[in-house]
């Protein structure tokens, strides 16, 4: 069985050197990948590529940092941070949704299940979010348990279920007419 921190956007971010060289509370990429240990780097707002999906996130940047203890986080105002070791792991469809959380994150707060929402919407309006694909998603969540901060996996996956069934188009189909009485 894997070991899966499903954190995916701690209040804290810890890296290799955090402890010995603390961040200002709202630091920029740039402190961040300064203060970081190593091996972190910037991509600018637009420019990250996943699986050939141009990721956007308004005009945050992403800052990949292979000693983030989790796959993902949006602790900062400023910008996401993505493990790209751990997330390179992960189904396409898998990876989109956990940028996409992130990014939520920058605009409905630090609310996990509504940033599940956001990712979950924005992916059925975008086309790659699909009902297969959702249960990738929620495969991938299952065996995180509950904190403080997020429900449980099946929890958060019944939610998101949810969200998806909501942000479905809605059917074209007509109701067959009634006669009318005479």
């Amino acid at each position: 069985m894997r070991s899966v921190s499903l954190g995916l956007c701690s209040a804290m971010v810890w890296t290799a050197s955090t402890v010995a060289q603390p961040l200002k509370s709202d630091p920029t990429p740039r402190d961040y990948v300064e203060r970081n240990g190593g091996g972190a780097t910037i991509v600018a707002a637009g420019q990250l590529v996943l699986d050939g999906h141009r990721m956007t996130c308004g005009s945050f940047p992403t800052v990949l940092d292979p000693n983030l203890n989790d796959y993902a986080a949006a602790p900062y105002r400023q910008f996401i941070i993505l493990n790209m070791p751990l997330i390179a792991k992960t189904p396409t469809t898998v990876k989109l949704w956990i940028y996409n959380h992130e990014c939520g994150h920058k605009f409905v707060g630090l609310d996990e299940n509504k940033a599940d929402c956001f990712a979950v919407r924005h992916g059925s309006a975008a086309g790659w979010l699909t009902a297969q694909g959702l249960d990738q998603v929620c495969s991938f969540i299952s065996a995180g348990r509950g904190d403080a901060l997020h429900m449980s996996g099946p929890e958060r996956c019944t939610r998101m279920r949810e969200c998806y069934k909501a942000s479905a188009p809605p059917n074209l189909v007509q109701p067959l007419a009634r006669p009318t009485q005479r």
